[in-house]
């Protein structure tokens, strides 16, 4: 099987253009668990660059899909496990750790930057914004997001993806969250493979 999925692999990745347009990824996630608060205190929350109550435990997988549609804009559609020992206002001490799972799917609109700045070779950066379903712990809510990240392609098919972003849940009594994450990003022919557009 690994080596049938490893074939498959290796036999699809082509450059991405019109026609071969779509990318998957898979990496690890960091979640950074707050309450809602006035937009101020978030982004002082986001700039403080800190990394003693991030979660990362368990097994933090994040896998997306994504698909060009046309002038820059790409639909990605992502998942993420997760679990939190580090609530909102962790203070560092072992006895204010829990053990919630965290579950994310999520469908964003990415867009190219690049369209505004002009094109690179290798560096692809964007903005994204989006709508998704969460469920940490026994608590489960709609949420929307913002956030940026990069592509960094190491060759014409491989690539080093970043991503960060802030996800609001749209009831005043639940979780937000801000997620980062780190991860490995591939290009497919999907239509030279199957040849969808001949309909074969």
């Amino acid at each position: 099987m690994i080596f049938s999925i490893v074939c498959f692999v290796n036999n699809t990745l082509y450059s991405q253009d019109e026609d071969n347009n779509w990318v998957v990824g898979v990496g690890i996630n960091a979640v950074d668990i707050r309450t809602p608060e006035a937009i101020t205190e978030v982004i002082k929350d986001y700039a403080n660059a800190s990394i003693e109550d991030l979660n990362m435990y368990g097994s933090p997988i994040r896998f997306f899909i994504g698909k060009y549609i046309n002038n820059g804009f790409t639909l990605q559609v992502s998942g993420s496990l997760n679990t939190v020992k580090k609530g909102f206002g962790y203070t560092g001490f072992e006895e204010a750790l829990i053990n919630d799972s965290f579950f994310v799917m999520d469908a964003k609109v990415k867009y190219d930057v690049n369209r505004l700045v002009g094109e690179t070779s290798w560096f692809d950066p964007f903005i994204l914004t989006g709508v998704g379903y969460s469920k940490i712990g026994e608590k489960s809510n709609t949420n929307i997001g913002v956030g940026w990240g990069f592509n960094a392609w190491i060759s014409d098919t491989v690539g080093i993806n970043v991503q960060s972003d802030y996800n609001h849940h749209l009831k005043s009594t639940a979780t937000d969250y801000f997620q980062h994450s780190l991860g490995v990003v591939f290009k497919l022919d999907i239509n030279a493979r199957f040849n969808w557009r001949d309909g074969r």
